[in-house]
């Protein structure tokens, strides 16, 4: 008799596939767990069930609410979200415009379905999205070559303590973070159902993702660039891919159009925000760390006359003209501010504003460093030591992962060029400005993506690292293609 074929085992069973994604549900659940039993002050029952006075109260008092923590910028948030209770969407209250105000609408309109439980809802809200991009990225990751890279992603990027806990607390930093997640996920989707229409559920999913965060944080404009281009121009011929870019770009856009149409309405000039001359001006100047200190630093701007947009425009212009000029101070700041965006949340070099981080806030070494003995070691040489060697670790994990997903080629190479891509623009937007440890958090993600990689390659056997056929990659965006051999895509 004839022996029967093998049959080959799958690999992304619907029972493995289940069983993984128990690991974001059950960090999801002990979250849920965690917000049930954040004790603080009800603000919204000393307003009287008002929610311009129960802000207020919170505000004023400085008192913490229930079942949330505060993220950074949490005062400055929750004042829109007062300025929008009391006077609408055209509210004329200043942070509305000094920061970008589509994180403070965003929980304004979370506060008309919920009421009185509107913040420890945005808890739930962040948290459910973080396990959603979780979700949805460790799934895809197991349709790629990388099956057996997916549960140690899925435990790092689950159960991470700053990503994890974040969702906790008022905050953009993690709703972006998930947001990206999920956009990059789509187009990994998109790219493997080997889809051709540009009107696809996955490309409109990455398009509003991608909007959402920019909504939240205007920056993240840059991302969504680099982001569509690669995938436009590894997917489509040149003029395909000038129409993806352009249809998912004009989603994106809504984004920045909402904010400066509500502030032309309700301040009466064109603007996103006007704080990016003040934050460039931290940490520019001879005085300038590169980040926060505790005096005034910065560079000496003439006075310029006109609306805050004005002002701001000008301050931004005189702080690039300085480091023009300064090339030797300017290498300087910016190699401290590259320490401090990579720097460690606790620790004699780290710099920043993650002190509300839940995490750094229950470190362990909080207890350490009470004793004289414990500050010396945590702040001392040793505390040093260990700080370079945890920024080193990190760098060096990153650059392996981003380099084994490169030499593997196909659509793994592709979206480790998009995380990576993602974490340098990041980077770089730091330098621009001040160095703050926070301001990693958005691609934090993609870069404990591309550490655990990095890592978990330098232990598995190499004839595991990559299992299956690749996808190849043709990246016919960048190749030229007669009119002939493009009919029969659909635009």
């Amino acid at each position: 008799m004839a022996k029967k074929p093998k049959v080959p085992i799958k690999r992304n069973s619907s029972s493995m596939r289940r069983n993984l994604l128990l690991i974001p549900a059950l960090a999801f659940v002990i979250k849920l767990a965690i917000i049930a039993r954040i004790q603080g002050f009800d603000w919204f029952t000393a307003g009287n069930g008002n929610m311009v006075n129960g802000l207020t109260t919170l505000l004023d008092k400085n008192y913490a609410p229930s079942h949330v923590w505060y993220g950074a910028d949490a005062e400055n948030y929750l004042r829109s979200v007062r300025g929008l209770f009391s006077d609408g969407f055209f509210s004329p209250e200043g942070n509305l415009l000094y920061w970008p105000a589509g994180y403070p609408i965003l929980i304004w309109l979370v506060g008309f379905i919920s009421h009185g439980a509107m913040l420890s809802m945005v808890a739930i809200l962040q948290s459910f999205l973080y396990f959603i991009a979780c979700a949805f990225f460790v799934a895809e990751l197991r349709q790629s070559r990388l099956v057996n890279f997916s549960f140690p992603v899925a435990l790092a990027l689950s159960l991470n303590p700053t990503l994890a806990l974040n969702t906790i607390a008022i905050g953009y930093e993690l709703p972006t973070a998930s947001l990206v997640m999920i956009s990059i996920s789509s187009l990994m989707r998109f790219f493997r159902r080997n889809q051709e229409s540009l009107m696809s559920i996955d490309l409109l999913a990455a398009s509003m993702s991608m909007a959402l965060a920019s909504f939240m944080q205007p920056r993240l404009l840059v991302f969504a660039v680099a982001l569509f281009l690669l995938w436009g121009l590894a997917r489509f011929p040149i003029k395909i891919a000038t129409g993806l870019i352009i249809f998912s770009l004009g989603i994106v856009l809504t984004a920045p159009t909402i904010m400066i149409f509500r502030n032309v309405k309700a301040m009466g000039f064109v603007a996103i925000s006007t704080n990016l001359g003040t934050t460039m001006n931290i940490g520019a100047g001879s005085e300038s760390t590169g980040g926060y200190t505790n005096k005034a630093t910065g560079v000496e701007c003439p006075e310029v006359k006109g609306n805050p947009a004005q002002i701001d425009s000008a301050r931004v212009k005189c702080v690039l003209k300085w480091y023009l000029n300064n090339p030797s101070q300017t290498a300087r700041l910016f190699w401290n501010k590259t320490l401090y965006f990579w720097s460690p949340w606790y620790g004699p070099i780290a710099n920043g504003t993650m002190a509300r981080n839940p995490w750094r806030v229950n470190h362990p070494l909080n207890e350490v460093i009470k004793t004289q003995s414990g500050a010396n070691l945590v702040y001392g040489n040793t505390g040093k030591l260990l700080s370079w060697l945890w920024v080193l670790a990190t760098l060096a994990f990153l650059a392996l992962g981003f380099r084994f997903l490169w030499s593997a080629g196909g659509i793994e190479r592709l979206w480790g060029s998009a995380a990576f891509s993602m974490v340098v623009i990041n980077w770089l937007s730091s330098i621009a400005t001040i160095g703050d440890h926070r301001f990693r958090i958005p691609t934090m993600t993609l870069s404990l993506l591309l550490q655990t990689i990095g890592f978990c390659a330098l232990f598995v056997n190499k004839r595991k690292r990559l299992v299956g056929p690749s996808v190849d990659i043709p990246w016919t965006g960048l190749h030229w293609k007669r009119k002939s051999e493009t009919d029969n895509l659909q635009p």
